[in-house]
């Protein structure tokens, strides 16, 4: 795409002079688009359940077993839960004629293709900045009122900083008003003169089949019920925008795992973190993509093992859905090796992009957009294109995203407030006051944690500082009737909600940690989506 057109965007157009039909997508493929070919027809569209209606098509056992099957519970590559129907890959461009024949393939592979010195440049900083400032600009235009999603966190008050000045700004975070998360929240929005509300509703988490269901059908992206929280409780009078932080990570290089493991960070705490020296980035070359791709394949294939296969009643399918989704690995494979990587390191980040952030944190744009519509500026074509061309150098330990902070006008009044990650201490000062005091918080939280446990006392302690508690969520009333009622026309198996049901009875008695229910969620929303698409046949 040229440079003057920007934003996140899945799009079809259909060429009438030509008799052709085009459907592409941007390079983080934030809005999914599907497309069947059968027989003579073509059907494309942003839903699997309408796809799955109206094409009438089998239900796919290796998107199934993708979909229910840890860590992520995601398809991989473009493989969707309906047998022959794909899911367009990040970056892709497919030209189509009436006839439903492929006729060009191609994809964007900008990413990373001019990655800049590791020394910031001349007005680096303020290029970002005016950047991201037009792109927010877009995203806001036309209303007179700005909705944000404040987590008090470094992305979210960038993306609440860069609001323009004459709008009216509502910020929301989900959680107790007395977590700190939310009073983190609160101090941003004051700081912007932005009115802030935090909601706390326990309860839909596991929420009433009849919600799991209306926000699985009209948005298909139900797994983290925080932003139920937010959703059930806010009615705006009209739709307007809803901004988002960057959800992919990029601007602090997070997903660069090498730099970013607890073992690391305590050898190199001093070179890196304190005298702030760059660190040795290791140049790419096909041995080493090789080396990767088969550490990266075989944690995928970690999670095929007998007792999914099992619990799903897939054993017959077992080497046929293995083969499957190493094929599906490999689409992906190709996309990250066509950009040509300078540095090894990249790989895990550019991986995490084009699948968790792809299939997983696109969910929280395509739910919020219910209610409002939702944007998240730092992911759209050309700011991708920019943060991905920062040297990691200069991203890694929010070194940029410091300096953008400390520099930018907009965001002095943030300086002085913590973010929710590292209590008290605020993301300006120097590591060598916040590091110690982000380990002490965690090893605290830690022994917290493990005294509730051992205890079985949920009215104990759970955090430092007062944040969601979990072991709570799982003793809201209904939960476990809740659960029963997702699977009361179980498409899956017996053996598979049995899993979940009893991890939540243990995560309910704390024989389990009570960690995020997002899991449990995941199966959830897939047998509520197969019964949405069977239902619509008949």
């Amino acid at each position: 795409m040229p440079n003057n057109i920007t934003g996140s965007f899945s799009s079809l157009a259909l060429d009438r002079i030509n008799n052709e039909i085009v459907i592409a997508t941007d390079l983080a493929n934030i809005y999914p688009l599907y497309y069947i070919k059968q027989g003579k027809d073509l059907f494309i569209s942003n839903s699997l359940i309408l796809l799955g209606r109206y094409s009438k098509v089998n239900f796919d056992p290796t998107g199934i077993f993708q979909r229910a099957v840890g860590p992520s519970f995601m398809n991989i590559g473009s493989r969707t839960i309906l047998e022959n129907c794909k899911s367009l890959l990040p970056g892709e461009w497919l030209r189509f004629n009436l006839n439903g024949e492929l006729k060009i393939r191609k994809f964007d592979n900008s990413l990373y293709q001019n990655i800049g010195p590791t020394d910031l440049e001349e007005n680096q900083i303020r290029n970002y900045w005016s950047h991201y400032k037009k792109e927010v600009s877009l995203c806001t235009s036309g209303y007179s009122e700005v909705s944000i999603a404040l987590s008090g966190g470094v992305d979210s008050r960038i993306a609440l900083g860069a609001i323009p000045g004459n709008k009216k700004i509502s910020a929301y975070t989900f959680g107790r008003p007395s977590n700190y998360e939310s009073k983190i929240a609160y101090k941003l929005a004051q700081a912007r003169g932005a009115t802030h509300s935090a909601f706390f509703a326990p309860e839909q988490y596991f929420p009433t089949i009849k919600t799991l269901r209306d926000y699985t059908k009209n948005t298909e992206a139900v797994k983290l019920n925080s932003w139920l929280e937010i959703l059930n409780n806010v009615q705006p009078s009209d739709k307007h925008p809803l901004l988002l932080g960057e959800l992919c990570e990029g601007l602090p290089g997070r997903n660069i795992r090498k730099f970013n493991t607890t073992e690391f960070r305590k050898q190199n705490f001093i070179k890196y973190y304190l005298k702030k020296e760059n660190i040795p980035l290791t140049p790419a070359n096909l041995t080493s993509f090789e080396k990767w791709k088969k550490d990266k394949t075989n944690f995928i294939l970690s999670w095929h093992v007998d007792f999914w296969f099992e619990k799903l009643d897939l054993v017959n399918q077992k080497q046929e859905i293995i083969g499957a989704t190493l094929a599906n690995a490999d689409e992906i494979f190709d996309r990250i090796e066509a950009h040509k990587l300078p540095f090894t390191e990249l790989y895990d980040e550019l991986f995490s992009w084009y699948t968790f952030t792809r299939m997983e944190l696109s969910r929280q744009v395509n739910i919020c957009n219910e209610k409002f519509y939702a944007y998240s500026p730092g992911m759209s074509l050309q700011m991708l294109k920019k943060t991905s061309n920062i040297h990691p150098n200069l991203r890694l330990y929010y070194r940029f995203a410091n300096k953008l902070l400390k520099e930018t006008p907009e965001l002095r009044a943030f300086k002085n407030i913590p973010t929710s990650q590292i209590p008290l201490i605020p993301q300006t000062w120097p590591n060598i006051f916040k590091i110690p005091v982000w380990g002490m918080r965690s090893k605290i939280d830690d022994w917290l944690i493990k005294r509730m446990i051992k205890s079985k006392d949920i009215n104990k302690r759970y955090r430092l500082f007062k944040s969601i508690n979990w072991a709570k969520v799982y003793q809201q009333e209904d939960m476990l009737e809740n659960l029963k009622g997702y699977y009361k026309e179980n498409n899956l198996s017996p053996e598979y909600f049995e899993t979940f049901y009893n991890l939540a009875k243990k995560r309910k008695a704390l024989i389990s940690w009570p960690f995020a229910n997002m899991d449990i969620i995941s199966g959830a929303t897939l047998n509520t989506e197969i019964s949405l698409i069977k239902k619509t046949r008949e």
